[in-house]
């Protein structure tokens, strides 16, 4: 997969998205987006190397704290 099928993908469900809301008017979106694929992320990634979470901070370029503040935050 290339980042360009990750792009049509995610474009694909924000029209999906914004037609369900049936002309509600959309807030927060990129809030939305950004924990919904973040939270989807960390945990793919924690699970991939066993919940090493040294291991993790490396794939995902954070640090061991910033990981350790997200993983509470999304209580992964």
């Amino acid at each position: 997969m290339s980042t360009k099928d990750l792009s049509h993908f995610i474009n694909l469900k924000l029209k999906l998205y914004f037609k369900q809301l049936n002309k509600v008017p959309a807030r927060s979106v990129h809030k939305m987006v950004m924990q919904e694929t973040e939270s989807i992320v960390i945990k793919f990634v924690l699970n991939k190397v066993d919940r090493n979470k040294s291991e993790a901070s490396k794939i995902l370029g954070l640090s061991r704290a910033t990981l350790d503040k997200k993983i509470q935050f999304y209580k992964l």
